[in-house]
């Protein structure tokens, strides 16, 4: 196995044993449990490597990877993300669960597990940054911050302090500002531009849009008990 390969492992394996200590607060049974996360690393690689097709369609059109021979090559974290979240709330909507109560343990877990990947792509060399910039530090101390935050927000909505979803919509908007203030420091080639904005950079501020929106209806809907750091 490569450094690679045994830190995203590492980071796969934290993130699910953190959500196993937490199965109760998830609310699923022990099958419930393992059933989603079968079904959510499905969605997540089938998300990454779309997003990765859209996004790097290119390599394809020229004939430098080919879909099938070539699978393991290439998946985007947002594009994952995306997938997952779509597999989440389709697994949750089947087995009548509720998706917001989750999603706020996977604010923890993700940024969790993703900081420790994170360091595998330093030890490989991928997803580098412009000298001397070891953007993939940079990126899994970002991380660990944002799982701490979460935690934290977390801990309110487990008091009943904040509404189901804050953790969640938290991540989101701390993850995408990272990625955007990150980006321009990345050295592995982000050549397309919109309005002076990578593609990637493109997603994330999407991805921000979309979880202060979800706060302001969250607010609307919920009152003085959806202010503060419910975002």
């Amino acid at each position: 196995m490569t450094a690679y390969g045994a830190f995203a492992a590492a980071g796969g394996v934290t993130a699910v044993l953190w959500l196993k200590a937490h199965r109760r607060g998830l609310g699923v049974t022990e099958n419930e449990f393992w059933a989603a996360m079968w079904t959510l690393l499905a969605g997540g690689i089938v998300g990454g490597k779309l997003g990765f097709v859209v996004l790097g369609w290119h390599h394809y059109a020229r004939g430098e990877l080919r879909l099938w021979a070539d699978f393991q090559v290439g998946f985007v974290f947002f594009g994952g993300l995306v997938g997952a979240f779509l597999a989440g709330l389709g697994f949750a909507a089947i087995r009548g669960l509720d998706f917001t109560r989750g999603a706020d343990y996977f604010a923890v877990a993700i940024p969790l597990g993703h900081a420790i990947g994170r360091v595998g792509c330093f030890a490989a060399g991928c997803c580098h940054g412009v000298p001397p910039h070891p953007v993939q530090l940079y990126e899994a101390a970002g991380l660990l911050l944002i799982a701490w935050a979460c935690r934290a927000t977390l801990a309110g909505v487990e008091a009943g302090r904040l509404p189901e979803g804050a953790a969640f919509r938290r991540y989101l908007v701390l993850y995408g500002t990272l990625r955007l203030l990150l980006d321009p420091l990345r050295g592995d080639g982000r050549p397309e531009r919109w309005l002076g904005l990578s593609h990637q950079q493109g997603v994330a501020l999407a991805v921000v849009a979309v979880a202060l929106a979800w706060g302001a209806w969250a607010r609307r809907r919920g009152g003085a008990r959806a202010l503060g750091p419910a975002l």
